[in-house]
């Protein structure tokens, strides 16, 4: 083997982000691996890096071929720079962008056009820029590495792919495919990538240890990728022909017609909220009548500009970078703890130990009873089945992830578990005793984190025998969909047990927001404003459809792909939840206020709580509870306008935030703008609760417009004395 002194192949002197060898064959080795960051990133530096060695493999006699890996376990790339891209957005300077997009597409093309092989060996992530810069290879083979997925999001973060991956994906994998996965945003799997023609190939490998070219050349994975490229020598190295029920697809009158309909969907799932994926399906079906080259040129890049430049992409980046902050921010140690007990096997207590044994932890669930165990486990093997069932995993690791899991009604069982997550119900007393029995059983520095909703951490470890070992670990439900968790931080929770918390949560691929102690903690505390007006408007006549729809023409929950108002929102909590939540929150004084008769009312029989909604309409029963109360309590009823009720639902949330600011519940405003995107479904479009507060209002008429709700509605608006200051 030689290295980069071959003189028939010359480089710069130095490369900063990738790594050169040349076998015996002439095959050449390039490992990406940027200086700097954990993961691989395409910017004008890595990419005029890359530039400069595919120009020499082009020119060098000796060099027969290419294979791209990466020397980062764990990601192949994970795409365009968005730190650079997003100060770009801030300058409202995009020339530096356009240049990147141009070099991207005219070197893909020579990637694509070239007679000599270009073969990626995907280990890892495969995102965005890193997956249009595989499709530019004319082989792609991928590794089982439980980190190995493809997908260009994107969408995600308000523009297109711009390295020519709207014009290459579908002459990949088809029209129809592309689609959906550009238009979503959507993630797939080694498996999934295979069955669907986007990788040519999937072998087991081992990672290598020492991340070095030397090192790794002996992993299957690089073998089965030099195989691969050595065969293609003997062909015209280009990419490999379309299915034929691909290519009868891709007929320009289907061409319309698929696009049309992809069209149709995106607008039923985000409605006229974000123009990217119909941009995206734009510049597919113009640019599938031209070469990849004009097609990524004259079709891609001028929508890619344009969405660039919009504020919606500008706020969906910040957020995006917003989530890299919370995770470097959240102190975490090496992951020492293998094992995990959870303690309460209901509805969230499943969840969570589903999510802990697919993240390959040894799980301890415990509960009273054998039948609550069964019921558990009967809802962790339906979730992960549905796995099976899309062929993201394979029965085999089904079998694994529920051996990982083991059902106790014995506290003695759990004791040996470093770290336990308490799950149970919502009582107090319950929760109290819980931890008592684990403190008498438990090893002496194992932790408590409990996942309440309702209680304060002070209040659960007020007879805690070592408080200091006692965290909040606050999943939202459904568990594997949300990926904020609030970790609680007490007065006295150690720097141990909050780094252990914020280690398990990162693991399971959450962001772990580190709040403070108190009631409500962030989410629940301003989410309980608005859940509490809606019900007030309801007991005031206002019909059922018309809040929700109010908050659905905001964006309420768009990104979920299922929009829905806080009524419907109550209906998906739970009605007892709801009100617990509430019932627990009047420590915050005449700010919640809610109508407790008309909750009881709903909630005569607990067994089955009458809901707002029952099949996609009023539930007429919800309808006969209500004016049977507004005969009982009866009220005058004064019109109201669409614009009031918008502030009633949504500026008591931007005082509640405010609050939270001030009483340290987190520290900055940004904070606050990802808990709520995250944790409730505040449109992320809008960029967070307080920078939409910010951009539509100056803090002088928010408090101005509170004030004179509090006039008309009641002391619930009074606005907080900061509020008007601004400095949020």
């Amino acid at each position: 083997m030689s290295h980069d002194g071959s003189p028939s192949f010359s480089l710069p002197a130095t490369l900063t982000h990738f790594k050169t060898a040349i076998l015996d064959d002439g095959m050449l080795l390039v490992g990406f691996d940027y200086r700097g960051k954990s993961v691989n990133v395409l910017n004008v530096d890595s990419m005029s890096e890359w530039q400069h060695i595919v120009q020499a493999a082009e020119r060098s006699t000796a060099i027969t071929g290419v294979l791209l890996m990466s020397l980062k376990e764990g990601n192949f790339c994970a795409g365009a720079d968005l730190e650079q891209m997003h100060e770009a957005q801030r300058q409202g300077s995009f020339r530096s962008m356009e240049q990147l997009v141009e070099i991207a597409h005219q070197l893909f093309d020579a990637m694509d056009r070239s007679a000599k092989p270009f073969v990626a060996a995907v280990e890892g992530s495969c995102l965005g820029g890193g997956l249009e810069l595989a499709l530019a290879c004319h082989r792609r083979i991928a590794s089982t590495h439980p980190k190995t997925c493809f997908a260009l999001p994107e969408v995600k973060l308000g523009i297109l792919p711009g390295f020519g991956g709207t014009q290459r994906l579908p002459r990949v994998i088809g029209l129809p495919a592309a689609l959906d996965l550009i238009t979503a945003g959507r993630m797939v799997f080694p498996r999934q990538a295979l069955r669907m023609g986007l990788i040519d190939g999937m072998v087991s490998s081992v990672p290598s240890r020492m991340r070095t070219l030397e090192a790794i050349q002996t992993e299957t994975l690089i073998q089965a990728a030099i195989s691969q490229a050595r065969s293609l020598r003997s062909a015209p190295a280009r990419q490999r022909p379309l299915r034929l029920s691909q290519r009868l697809l891709g007929g320009p009158l289907v061409r319309v017609l698929l696009c049309g309909y992809a069209r149709h969907q995106v607008k039923k799932r985000v409605r006229h909220f974000y123009p990217a994926p119909l941009r995206a399906i734009d510049a597919m079906q113009r640019g599938m009548g031209m070469s990849v080259l004009k097609g990524s040129l004259m079709a891609e890049k001028p929508l890619l500009m344009e969405l660039m430049a919009s504020p919606v992409s500008r706020h969906l980046v910040s957020l995006f970078l917003a989530g890299e902050d919370v995770k470097r921010k959240a102190a975490s140690v090496p992951d020492a703890v293998t094992r995990v007990g959870v303690l309460g096997a209901g509805l969230m207590g499943s969840q969570i130990a589903g999510q802990l044994a697919e993240k390959g932890y040894a799980v301890v669930l415990r509960d009273v009873t054998p039948s609550i165990l069964a019921a558990a486990m009967g809802r962790i093997l339906k979730t992960q089945t549905s796995q099976v069932r899309k062929k993201s995993i394979l029965p085999s690791e089904l079998r694994y992830r529920l051996l990982r899991i083991a059902p106790t009604t014995t506290i003695k069982d759990v004791s040996p578990a470093p770290l336990v997550i308490e799950a149970v119900s919502e009582k107090l007393d319950v929760k109290r005793s819980v931890l008592a029995e684990f403190e008498s059983e438990a090893g002496p520095d194992a932790i408590f984190a409990t996942n309440t909703s309702s209680y304060t951490l002070t209040d659960i470890a007020l007879k805690a025998v070592h408080p200091q070992r006692c965290v909040g670990l606050h999943f939202f439900n459904p568990v594997a969909k949300m990926q904020l968790v609030e970790v609680v931080r007490a007065p006295f929770t150690s720097d141990q047990a909050l780094a252990q918390a914020c280690g398990i949560a990162k693991r399971l691929g959450k962001f772990p927001l580190v709040v403070r102690d108190g009631p409500g903690f962030l989410v629940n505390r301003i989410l309980s404003r608005y859940l509490a007006e809606a019900v007030i408007l309801v007991g005031e006549g206002v019909p059922i459809r018309r809040i929700d729809t109010i908050a659905k023409d905001f964006g309420m929950a768009v990104d979920s792909g299922h929009p829905m108002g806080p009524l419907e929102l109550i209906d998906l909590i739970g009605l007892p939840v709801a009100m617990h939540v509430l019932a627990s929150l009047a420590v915050l004084g005449s700010r919640i206020e809610s109508r407790d008769a008309l909750l009881r009312n709903l909630l005569a029989d607990t067994r089955t709580p009458v809901p707002f909604w029952k099949s996609g309409v009023e539930n007429r029963q919800a309808l006969d509870v209500i004016a049977d109360y507004r005969r009982a309590y009866p009220s005058e009823a004064r019109p109201v306008s669409d614009e009031i009720l918008h502030q009633r639902l949504f500026l008591p949330m931007v005082d509640e935030a405010v609050r939270c600011l001030h009483d340290g519940i987190v520290e900055q405003a940004w904070e606050v703008d990802f808990a709520l995107t995250y944790g409730i479904g505040f449109p992320a479009f809008r960029g967070g609760l307080l920078t939409w507060a910010r951009q539509t209002m100056t803090p002088e008429q928010i408090a101005g417009k509170l004030d004179e709700l509090s006039h008309r509605y009641g002391k619930r608006f009074e606005p907080f004395p900061g509020l008007s200051h601004g400095g949020w």
